[in-house]
């Protein structure tokens, strides 16, 4: 983890960089996908928003644990939301658009006033601000 400073354009301009952004959708999802089928299971993404600390972080309930039946909910509906097609199944594409949904929406929580923010190594948060960093250093 590390701390770095970041705004909406820092996100933007990830999401705009497409060759970048897919590449970082692509190395992330192929992770995901442990048994390398192309398909992001119920229980291949669960367990990568388990990792993500997803309820404790996005939910303000950290520190309270959720019943199983209650922690199931959360977790179907956020399967839901990637699996447009509702097939049972998160193909790349699916992946792809819903991360760049999740992208714009934290952009545009942050705004364009600079914050301080911890970030864990290999998020696509920290590897905008790596991109950004990046191209500052070669221009």
């Amino acid at each position: 983890m590390s701390v770095e400073i970041l705004d909406a354009s820092t996100i933007f301009n990830f999401i705009n960089d497409a060759d970048f952004f897919t590449k970082s959708v692509e190395k992330r999802f192929s992770a995901i996908d442990s048994n390398h089928d192309g398909l992001l299971s119920y229980t291949e993404l669960a367990c990568e928003l388990q990792k993500l600390r997803v309820i404790e972080t996005h939910f303000g309930i950290d520190g309270v644990v959720p019943s199983s039946d209650e922690l199931r909910q959360i977790y179907r509906g956020l399967f839901a939301q990637f699996d447009h097609d509702g097939n049972g199944s998160v193909d790349l594409k699916e992946y792809k658009s819903e991360m760049r949904e999740v992208m714009l929406g934290i952009a545009s929580g942050l705004g364009f006033l600079p914050v301080q923010m911890v970030l864990e190594e290999g998020s696509f948060l920290k590897l905008a601000v790596e991109r950004e960093m990046a191209s500052k250093v070669y221009a």
